[in-house]
Formats: C-alpha cells, sequence, structure tokens
C-alpha cells in the first residue's frame, strides 16, 4: 500500500498539501486537490483512521445502544440513524442490550474504550447509573425514546402519553369498556408514559377500568401479546377490545384471537402502537399509533452532531407527536358493554 510521502511525490506537491486534501483542512486549490486524489486513486493509498483520529481528537464512529434490535421500531430507528450518521461521515457501532442494565453496562464500558465522540441511546430505564457514567466521561449522549429525567443532556421524544390516551379514546368512543391493555416491561418509560395516558382517557370518559385486564410483562412481546390474550380471552367475560402497548403484541395477540375462533374486528377490536411496516399489511390491517420513528432516528442523529460541534451548547428536548391511525382493526362492539 502506497505511503503518503508516495502520493507526495506522484502528484508532485508536497506531504502537507497531501495531508491538507486527506483531512480536508486548510486551504488547496481545486486543481492540486484533484491532482492528489489522482494520485490516491491510482496508487490505492488508504489514509490511517488510528492516525488520523490521533490527531484531530476523534473517531469519527458514533455508539449506538439499543434495549432489542429484533424489533421492528428499534431496527427502523437504528436504520435512521445509521444512513444519517453515514451520509456526514461517521461510522456506528450498534450494540444491543437486551433488557439487561448489565449488558447495557459493558456495552458503555466498551464504547469509552472504543472512544466513540458520542453515543446515542434508548436506555433500559433500570440503571440511570449508565447513562451517568456516559455524562461523567464528557462524551455526548442523546437519549431517544425512553427518558431519565433527571439526567442533563440531550434527547428526543414521543409524546407516549398523548398517542395512548388518543387511542384508548378511540376504543371508549366506540362504545367498548371492557378492554384490556398489554404493556411491555413496567420499566420502560414510555410503557408507563402510555399506560398513563390510557388511564387518563378512562377517567375523561367516566369509565372504571378492571385492573384484572391490565397485564405489562418481560416476555418477548409477540409472545406477550400471545399468551396474554390467549388468558384473557377465555375468561367468563372476555374483553371486546385490545390496546397494544406496540404492534408487535398486538399482532401476537390478534394471532390468539384468531387461533381461537375469533373474528376480527367483530368479534374483538385491537389497536397498537407504533405503526411499523407490517401492520398495514396484516388482516386485518391493524390500527394503531403513528411514531414518526424514521424522523426520531434522523432528530437524534442531527442533534448529536449539533452537539459535537457545539460541546458548551445547553442540553436540546425534542418531543415528536404521535398520530392515530384508524386503519380496519377497531369497529364497535356487537352488544353494548357493560
Amino acid at each position: 500500500m502506497a505511503t503518503i510521502k508516495e502520493v507526495a511525490e506522484y502528484a508532485q506537491v508536497s506531504v502537507a498539501t497531501v495531508s491538507r486534501v486527506v483531512n480536508n483542512s486548510g486551504y488547496v486549490s481545486d486543481d492540486l486537490r484533484e491532482r492528489v486524489q489522482e494520485a490516491m486513486q491510482t496508487l490505492n493509498y488508504k489514509p490511517s483512521a488510528l492516525a488520523r483520529s490521533l490527531r484531530r481528537q476523534e473517531t469519527l464512529t458514533i455508539g449506538v445502544l439499543l434495549p432489542q434490535l429484533d424489533q421492528p421500531f428499534f431496527s427502523t430507528l437504528t436504520f435512521a440513524i445509521e444512513k444519517t450518521l453515514f451520509d456526514r461521515g461517521y461510522r456506528t457501532l450498534i450494540c444491543s442490550s437486551e433488557e439487561s442494565d448489565a449488558r447495557e453496562a459493558s456495552y458503555i464500558d466498551m464504547l469509552l474504550r472504543q472512544r466513540v465522540d458520542g453515543v446515542i441511546v434508548v436506555p433500559t430505564g433500570r440503571s440511570a447509573e449508565n447513562i451517568a457514567h456516559l455524562v461523567e466521561a464528557r462524551v455526548p449522549v442523546v437519549l431517544v425514546d425512553r427518558d431519565i429525567p433527571d439526567l442533563p443532556i440531550n434527547r428526543v421524544l414521543v409524546d407516549n402519553r398523548q398517542g395512548a390516551h388518543d387511542a384508548m379514546m378511540h376504543l371508549l368512543q366506540q362504545g367498548h369498556r371492557n378492554i384490556a391493555l398489554i404493556g411491555g416491561p413496567p420499566y420502560s418509560e414510555s410503557m408507563l408514559k402510555r399506560a398513563e395516558g390510557a388511564y387518563q382517557a378512562f377517567v375523561e370518559m367516566q369509565v372504571d377500568y378492571d385492573p384484572d385486564l391490565v397485564v405489562m410483562g418481560t416476555l418477548p412481546q409477540f409472545e406477550l401479546g400471545y399468551k396474554t390474550a390467549r388468558t384473557l380471552l377465555q375468561l367468563p367475560k372476555p374483553p371486546t377490545a385490545i390496546f397494544a402497548f406496540n404492534d408487535v403484541i398486538a399482532i401476537g395477540a390478534m394471532h390468539a384471537a384468531a387461533e381461537l375462533g375469533l373474528h376480527l374486528p367483530a368479534d374483538l377490536s385491537v389497536i397498537g402502537y407504533d405503526d411499523i411496516p407490517l401492520a398495514r399489511y396484516i388482516i386485518p390491517e391493524l390500527t394503531t399509533v403513528a411514531q414518526p420513528i424514521y424522523q426520531i432516528g434522523e432528530h437524534a442523529a442531527e442533534m448529536l452532531l449539533r452537539r459535537l460541534k457545539h460541546p458548551a451548547a445547553p442540553p436540546e428536548s425534542i418531543t415528536l407527536s404521535a398520530a392515530l391511525t384508524v386503519r380496519k382493526s377497531t369497529t364497535p362492539p356487537l352488544r353494548a358493554s357493560r
């Protein structure tokens, strides 16, 4: 592989000029820049990323730490983050905590050792100390989806309370009263906000909810929806509607209902949350609360890049809206609930 000196000799310029082109620093005329770039291509010259990072005190690498990579919401979010950063010259190290605070802590230690320039994280929510460790190390951080309110850092959130409130109001206004709520891990801040929004709708409509129909669990999401729905739908007085706190849980619940011989939405209405791509293609098409998933990732990446450019700026906070998207999985109950 060619050296920087060989590139300089081939292009008939100084080593300093080649360095300025490689690092995009200092003035270089268009003619000289073109000659250097042609020489680099001809000689297959590859600048040392390690050497550049030591000189510039940056690695052009961003850590992305998520709770579960196999969930459609998080995979789409990661895609948006990675694409936005790649287009700006950064590369990503993608890590999955699998909802484990110990695994989260281990990955944070690894990212610090790798000297990443910043971290975008959806925390497990179990330990604020893990994220505080990044803050103490003066690594720029952007929290996404799940908030840790006490930390003075950047965040991109969605109004989960309002989104869930609108979903529950939709069911209540259709006439449903015996409504089940199935949510993910109770330590997840976003899940708790969705529960709060649903409860607020009950209060506004002056309807009592049955606490026995509220299930928050830590099983894998599809399995949680499937197993919980099978149990609830075989009660003496089964729910006429299910509000699942994400679409994967909702699809699991719909699968259980179909196995039990129920027809959706005639026998059971189901609402999800997120609006993953599959929501539009399952039968019946899933009514859900649409989150702007791709935009969340873009905002998080751009916010981190601003923080890298202006490290002394005060923390930013963005809260995006979620929108109820009514499709074919919800309808008024055949008989009025009591």
